[in-house]
């Protein structure tokens, strides 16, 4: 699938996503909600390196299982002296499974930017939620499935909305 192909899809899913949360049914819509976080990137052919992350997570929430999108940065080593940026573009649905705790699952695609291009991402992981203006604390876990150097990625942070 070249780059183009992957933004379109990238830019369709996200154009459903939104055309549901106008759908009559669909309870709170929180278009302000965002993340910051940690995470350890580990690929099979460049050096393990952890990093900030920030990006916007929107959320619609249907009551019984909710839809959450994400496009968010960070940045991954190259070399001791070299890194470079990685965009992540995913769609998620989440279950709660008890009153405070949600498992979320997903997938999409990832740039990393003067790197190894684009490449497709499948995500799984626990939110627990804790309030209002921090929303959740999460752990997610990534496989990013890049040609000749396939990546696991560990994810911890705070979910917010403003």
């Amino acid at each position: 699938m070249n780059t183009q192909s992957k933004r379109s899809l990238s830019f369709i899913l996200f154009s459903l996503l939104c055309c549901a949360a106008s759908y009559g049914g669909i309870s709170p819509t929180k278009f302000n909600n965002f993340k910051i976080g940690f995470l350890r990137t580990n690929p099979a052919n460049l050096e393990s390196s952890t990093s900030p992350e920030a990006g916007w997570t929107p959320i619609f929430d249907m009551k019984v299982i909710a839809l959450r999108g994400e496009i968010s940065v960070f940045s991954a080593k190259r070399s001791t002296n070299s890194k470079f940026f990685i965009s992540d573009y995913e769609v998620f649905v989440m279950l709660p499974i008890f009153n405070l705790v949600t498992v979320e699952a997903g997938g999409g695609i990832q740039n990393w930017h003067g790197q190894e291009g684009v490449s497709p991402v499948a995500t799984g992981g626990m939110m627990l939620r804790i309030g209002e203006f921090i929303d959740r604390l999460y752990v997610n876990y990534s496989r990013v499935f890049v040609k000749n150097n396939a990546a696991n990625e560990f994810k911890v942070g705070l979910g917010f909305n403003l």
